[in-house]
């Protein structure tokens, strides 16, 4: 998913939480049906996305963590994510 793509879509907040600083979202695109883990770090002003198929979702959304490291993540700053 492009910046670009991201900031026209409607996004929804499946679920959240926070903690220790990051905040970690699962959004949901109706329009597209395209589902993304955005964590945000508070503290460094930064934020990263990825992209998640239905069956992982809440996994990755568990653990962002420890898939960030095998998927194409896009970075965005200053801090832009806002949910539906």
């Amino acid at each position: 998913m492009s910046a670009d793509d991201r900031d026209e879509m409607t996004l929804k907040e499946l679920n959240y939480r926070a903690r220790d600083g990051f905040e970690v979202s699962l959004l949901w695109s109706p329009e597209s049906g395209q589902l993304a883990v955005v964590v945000v770090d508070e503290a460094g002003g930064e934020e990263f996305a990825m992209e998640v198929e239905p069956g992982e979702a809440m996994e990755v959304f568990r653990h962002p963590f420890a898939y960030a490291n095998s998927r194409r993540l896009e970075f965005r700053r200053p801090l832009v994510s806002v949910a539906a």
